[in-house]
């Protein structure tokens, strides 16, 4: 990714800067194309939120996570948990068809020496339209693979090569000198890319590849895209 430009409250591509940017596409585009959530289909995906101090938070995420984005207990995706209204839980029957599914595509792949490749990498930028100090927007970074825990289960692995990078277009003045005005900040930067996680894994169609079937988590347990 090369960069995002903060407009109107919504995460576009480097061409909205000359008035021109289109809305990012989610799901199976670009580097989400063979991208896997754990044994789910992976993708690309975006959120971002406007502060009250009008200072604009977004994320961009390519989710090709080792780890699982479901809780196994429910069929909830984690990062729904804690998103400021409580999660939509799948009726038990669901759940249970699709772990059954699932196992079954599993030992498919197995069978057939296939299955999902057990190295992955979960790529990010998180960008912001305030004016931060080049130590602010490092901490950013950090901060947000907090967002990318609370999505996927587990993280940071020695098979992952999580990374996310921050941009700041120093658009908005932020109080020198005062972190409760960058921890916020920080905060949003968590929860836009638990978000974005949670919208690329919704956006995600189910494939065919080398190692049999990708299912999606909306053909399994349906809902909204």
């Amino acid at each position: 990714v090369d960069a995002v430009v903060l407009t109107g409250g919504s995460a576009y591509g480097l061409d909205a800067a000359t008035g021109s940017g289109e809305p990012v596409a989610e799901g199976g585009v670009g580097a989400g194309t063979g991208a896997v959530a754990g044994q789910l289909k992976g993708g690309i995906g975006t959120a971002s939120t406007r502060l009250a101090s009008g200072v604009t938070v977004a994320a961009l995420v390519a989710v090709n996570a080792a780890g699982s984005v479901v809780d196994p207990r429910t069929g909830v995706l984690f990062g729904e948990y804690g998103a400021g209204e409580p999660p939509a839980h799948p009726p038990a029957e669901v759940h249970a068809a699709a772990e059954r599914r699932l196992a079954r595509e599993r030992m498919a792949a197995e069978e057939a020496g296939g299955g999902v490749p057990p190295f992955n990498t979960t790529i990010a930028v998180v960008a912001t339209d305030a004016d931060l100090t080049r130590a602010q927007a490092q901490k950013l970074a950090g901060t947000a693979h907090d967002g990318l825990a609370r999505a996927v289960r587990p993280v940071h692995l020695l098979t992952d090569g999580d990374t996310v990078f921050t941009l700041a277009t120093g658009r908005v003045p932020v109080a020198p000198g005062d972190p409760v005005a960058v921890n916020e900040i920080l905060a949003a930067g968590a929860d836009v890319l638990a978000r974005a996680v949670v919208k690329a894994v919704r956006a995600a169609r189910s494939t065919e590849g080398p190692g049999g079937r990708l299912l999606s988590y909306t053909e399994l347990y349906g809902g909204r895209a």
